[in-house]
């Protein structure tokens, strides 16, 4: 059996909470399965009989199928000659997966037939005539029907690709429509490919974008486009949840994905609409919604690393007539990592609820509660993990803490709506406001450097921490939709507020040193700690923006945007080095600052889906608790970003490609005075400047493609650091991923699915030991993950591998001290779901 790794159960607080939980759950969900258990043999696939609302615009009859599709959430193959020259009239009302397709099919000679694992394929009816289909030219004179597209841009989304999104605009638009990169990964995505506890293990196969700190649960932190992001202070934060900031500070939180219904990545600057965010680009997450088809999902995990999970998911009406709908997600967790004395255990409970008195209005209450038990992994000595160390190489699960004192446990609330009121075909406005709340508390014994003489010995620190955070976010939104002659227009008007007090209190101690290579824990750690952080932050941003998209004549798409912030910060308390002799130096910095952003942006639409773009954009960060030698603060730090493209959707198929270009510049950035030791001055910047490629495919009823290539040409062009000329940390010049799955013939293997994806990444920039931080290249790496499933009525079971060949990598380095992390070691994983 394999070894526990964890701290002492005395330490551990969250096990005694997880496993009655768990229990609890599990015989809850034992009655439930053992209710319907006589039934599940004859089920179809969740809502396959369940009569629904559905609306579906009337057009080419390839268009309208693939949209039905992915609203009804079920697979549809078909060749795309059969429906050329085709058009339908849509649909608009309660159908039954069957009756849509009858009723978009109608007149067509054509017919979808289902197969036994649920999944339709297209064909000629042998006995309807096709003197009924109608030319696609004809669509323009069919009666309009209303479409809510909230599936594609928000809610959830059949397969790999989703071709709408709010979070590049604000509003409801197609991705080949807006001037700038953006990636999807759905939540069939993220089943598919194992999607791990962490956000940045769900992006691996994006471009543009890579984790930065390896196997560490306590924050979500990576790099875009060669800048840092995840790594959130009390200003900036480039996580956000559903069109809003997540967490107000680093470490206050971090996102579970499987309360998850997708991610979307908009890659380059995006202070246009959401104020202050790092120029490389932002990640907005989007929580699991309620639905009106019903749903019912029961999740059971075990796999390495004693991981074992259980996860709920159950949606549906609660009314005959689909006014109220709900969505309760759930998930408890209880495992270790490939870090002894790490556990990875959570509690993550999500209910949700939406009201749609008209189909003009809907208003939906979201509220969580996540409580994470972890510890912070802190890397280990270049020595030993990069460079040789004459005592070998440090394994993997090598603990720089002390077991049974360090550890990382947060507790979050967020309780927040979504409102959105359609006055007329013209105006709509939104309203988006949440409540967050998380105390954290750290614990940790941390590393300073590892004796020279011996190199086996590493020098130890030890601090307590907590921190309570809170913050309101609230955006409200203005929309006009309105056309004059060839032009249509999307005029978007807006204000947003966030208000963020956060309180630390830190104290720091000592603690012995820790041979690496012969660990013996317990060492004495002074009980006596030293006020080193106390502060209180409370800053608010205020936010006002203008957005116009203009379509003409179908073909041409313009886009500008305008946003003015106001930025206040006040920090007030007392700091020390942390020992017992030093001085106390009280804290009072006050900062306000303002910046006026814009964005403009143009995209021609070809007729064979081909959408060449142009765009460029500015970014802002405030430089919140900093002060140069004159006691001013500083000035925000600006992004500038120029990007090119080209956009292809098949019209027809479940085809999409991606290829871009961008000049990315982020200035006045703090590097050292040089005239003032122990003082920053506001003279650096750093330019990237990159390619990046996706494409995303499925080919006929089995086969499913997705590529993506980043290159990254980082510099430090202005420093007084030393490290003019230099890449900044953490970012590979070259990062490659390939994922392929594929669904086995009825006849062969039925119901069997089998996945492979490759990872590679080539020449990460990094720092090594010296008398100062000397940058250095990280060797490259390949990682194979791999799939294989197996889905037969309502049960789904598949078993995913990360790391296949467990390949032993350094993914990072940062500082000159003791900062090498390692990658993912081999990770398998069983998983088990029932539907009905």
């Amino acid at each position: 059996m394999a070894q526990r790794h964890r701290r002492p159960r005395s330490c551990a607080p969250s096990r005694s909470l997880i496993r009655p939980t768990a229990q609890a759950v599990m015989a809850a969900l034992a009655l439930q399965l053992a209710g319907t258990a006589v039934a599940w043999a004859q089920a179809g696939p969740a809502g396959a009989a369940v009569a629904t609302q559905r609306d579906i615009p009337a057009g080419p009859l390839g268009r309208t199928l693939s949209l039905y599709a992915a609203q009804a959430g079920i697979v549809l193959s078909f060749d795309a000659a059969l429906t050329d020259g085709l058009a339908s009239r849509g649909l608009s009302g309660r159908y039954t997966v069957q009756q849509g397709f009858d009723t978009l099919l109608a007149g067509t000679g054509l017919e979808a037939l289902r197969a036994t694992d649920g999944s339709y394929a297209l064909r000629r009816s042998p006995t309807a005539a096709r003197n009924g289909a109608q030319q696609a030219g004809a669509a323009a004179s069919l009666p309009p029907l209303t479409v809510s597209a909230e599936a594609q841009s928000a809610g959830s989304t059949f397969g790999p690709q989703a071709r709408r999104n709010t979070t590049a605009t604000k509003t409801d638009t197609p991705n080949i429509e807006v001037a700038q990169a953006i990636s999807v990964v759905t939540r069939d995505q993220m089943d598919e490919q194992g999607a791990a506890p962490a956000l940045q293990d769900a992006l691996r196969y994006t471009p543009g974008l890579i984790g930065t700190r390896g196997v560490n649960l306590t924050d979500d932190s990576f790099n875009v486009r060669g800048f840092a992001a995840g790594l959130a202070t009390s200003s900036n934060t480039p996580v956000f949840r559903d069109g809003l900031r997540q967490a107000p500070a680093m470490y206050a939180s971090t996102v579970e994905p499987y309360g998850l219904e997708r991610i979307d990545v908009l890659r380059g600057p995006g202070s246009v609409l959401f104020g202050q965010v790092t120029p490389g680009g932002l990640v907005n997450v989007v929580s699991k919604r309620p639905t009106a088809d019903t749903l019912r999902e029961v999740d059971l995990q075990a796999g390495s690393h004693n991981h074992r999970q259980l996860g709920l998911d159950l949606g549906g009406k609660l009314d005959d007539a689909g006014e109220w709908t709900y969505r309760l997600t759930a998930m408890a967790r209880d495992a270790d990592t490939q870090t002894r004395y790490i556990p990875n255990d959570r509690q993550y409970v999500a209910p949700a609820i939406t009201w749609r008195p008209s189909a003009r209005t809907s208003l939906t209450l979201l509220a969580s509660y996540q409580n994470t038990d972890t510890a912070y992994n802190w890397g280990l000595p270049v020595a030993g993990t990069l460079l040789p160390n004459r005592n070998g190489q440090l394994p993997r699960s090598t603990f720089t803490g002390e077991p049974g004192f360090d550890r990382y446990n947060t507790r979050t609330w967020t309780l927040g709506y979504l409102f959105e009121h359609q006055f007329d075909d013209t105006w709509t406005v939104r309203q988006n406001a949440r409540w967050y709340q998380s105390d954290m508390t750290w614990d940790s014994a941390y590393g300073s450097g590892l004796q020279a003489a011996n190199q086996r010995r590493l020098n130890r620190f030890a601090f307590i921490r907590s921190d309570d955070y809170k913050s309101f976010n609230i955006d409200t939104q203005v929309q006009a939709k309105w056309r004059h002659g060839v032009f249509e227009h999307t005029t978007l008007a807006g204000i947003d507020y966030a208000d963020v007090p956060w309180v630390r209190n830190e104290r720091r101690g000592t603690v012995g040193a820790l041979d690496l290579y012969a660990p013996v824990y317990g060492s004495a750690i002074v009980p006596n700690f030293q006020p080193s952080r106390v502060l209180k932050t409370d800053s608010s941003q205020l936010g006002v923006y203008l957005q116009e998209q203009v379509k003409i004549d179908r073909q041409w798409v313009l886009m500008a945007g305008v946003r003015h912030d106001s930025a206040r910060s006040d920090i007030t308390g007392r700091v020390t080095n942390g020992s017992a002799t030093s001085p106390i130096t009280p804290v009072n910095l006050r900062d306000n600052v303002s910046a006026t952003t814009g964005r403009v942006g143009a995209v021609y639409l070809m007729d064979s889906g081909w959408a060449p773009y142009l765009s460029a954009a500015t970014s802002f960060e405030p430089e919140a608790g900093a002060l140069d030698y004159n006691n001013n603060p500083f000035k925000p730090t600006r992004g500038r970003q120029y990007e090119a493209g080209i956009k292809y959707e098949s019209p027809d198929s479940p085809v999409s490609m991606t290829a871009a270009v961008f000049d990315l510049r982020r200035t006045n950035v703090l590097t050292t005075d040089p005239d003032h030791p122990g003082y920053s001055v506001q003279a650096g910047e750093i330019k990237s400047r990159g390619l990046e490629l996706e494409a995303k495919a499925r080919i006929g009823r089995a086969f499913e493609l997705m590529g993506a290539y980043s290159y990254t040409d980082a510099e430090i062009t202005r420093s007084n650091n030393g490290d003019q000329g230099t890449a900044p940390p953490g970012v590979p010049r070259h990062n490659l991923s390939v994922w392929a799955s594929y669904r086995l013939p009825q006849d062969i293997l039925p119901g069997v699915k089998v996945g492979l994806g490759v990872r590679r990444v080539i020449g990460t920039s990094g720092y090594v030991l010296g008398s100062t931080p000397t940058p250095a290249e990280l060797p490259a790496y390949t990682v194979i993950d791999a799939l294989i499933g197996y889905d037969r009525g309502p049960w789904s079971i598949t078993l995913n591998v990360g790391n296949l060949f467990d390949k032993t990598y350094v993914q990072s380095c940062y500082y000159a001290t003791t900062t090498c992390f390692y990658g993912d070691g081999r990770n398998a994983i069983v998983r088990a779901t029932y539907r009905w």
